[in-house]
């Protein structure tokens, strides 16, 4: 089902880095787990992040970010043109130059609106490209909470600022609306990209990538938007994305935020949000 929504959003609503929610909003993204924004950044915005990423995507800065450089649609140590779904985990960290940008001062108190009761900081950031005619370049289903230690709080707003048009046939965000409100996590298993282990399993460091089994009773929505539009969604909604049919390069700037104390506890864990992290899952309560 494809579902244009919001459609009250957009520039008009800013005021210098300041966009303001409705109440309306609010309760929608808590109810439904998601929340589109149609036209938050400008273009003479937008242009300054552009250049960015394009020099992270084309593998500029690689040697530095090992693992954090990588097709998140293919194992490991896949070589460069062979990519399909570029991953440029942490940006700013690996150019400082890139924090505090209009993208994360916008989307820093659109979080504090959805949060209000706590404090939200940014947790990670990542640069996602689909290559053009890449039908595999795709986001299997999950949730993003299988994706990380257990902590008290769990609450997160993850945004994509849309850099390029997203639609269905570049492989837009698709998710399963109310899914935000279930009471169990859904199983992660690793995906298996056929080099498992000798028993047959496969774990987290053979595969970064995580798939869920969906239910006959999932209803999924798709959410194409226009370059400078943003998507925000919660730690527990499934959702996935399709891979890129077209022509064009499907270009988007993920942000997430959590609360700072779940934040700390993460990085007491030797959790980052990095590939390069050196964590015992056996060890870590899900």
């Amino acid at each position: 089902m494809q579902r244009i929504t919001n459609p009250t959003s957009g520039t008009h609503r800013r005021q210098d880095d300041t966009y303001r929610l409705t109440p309306e909003e609010v309760a929608a993204y808590r109810r439904d787990g998601y929340l589109v924004l149609h036209d938050v950044l400008t273009e003479e915005e937008l242009t300054t992040l552009d250049p960015w990423f394009d020099r992270f995507v084309a593998g500029a800065f690689a040697d530095e970010m090992g693992r954090d450089f990588c097709d998140m649609s293919q194992p490991y140590g896949t070589p460069l043109e062979q990519f399909q779904l570029v991953n440029a985990m942490l940006p700013s960290t690996y150019r400082p130059e890139l924090a505090g940008n209009i993208y994360h001062r916008i989307s820093q108190q659109i979080a504090d609106q959805l949060y209000p009761e706590g404090t939200a900081a940014l947790d990670y950031e990542q640069f996602l490209a689909k290559r053009p005619n890449q039908e595999r370049a795709e986001f299997a289903m999950h949730q993003d909470l299988g994706y990380w230690p257990k902590t008290g709080n769990t609450w997160t707003a993850t945004f994509s600022l849309a850099l390029s048009d997203s639609d269905i046939e570049n492989g837009c965000l698709q998710v399963v609306p109310g899914t935000n409100r279930e009471a169990e996590l859904r199983q992660h298993k690793p995906k298996d990209y056929g080099k498992g282990q000798a028993d047959g399993s496969v774990n987290r460091d053979d595969s970064h990538t995580l798939v869920i089994e969906s239910k006959a009773s999932d209803e999924v929505v798709y959410l194409p938007v226009k370059r400078g539009s943003l998507t925000i969604h919660d730690e527990r909604i499934v959702h996935g994305s399709g891979g890129n049919v077209s022509p064009q390069w499907r270009k988007t700037y993920v942000a997430a935020y959590r609360d700072a104390e779940t934040i700390r506890q993460e990085r007491a864990m030797g959790f980052t949000h990095s590939h390069n992290d050196t964590v015992d899952w056996s060890k870590v309560v899900r």
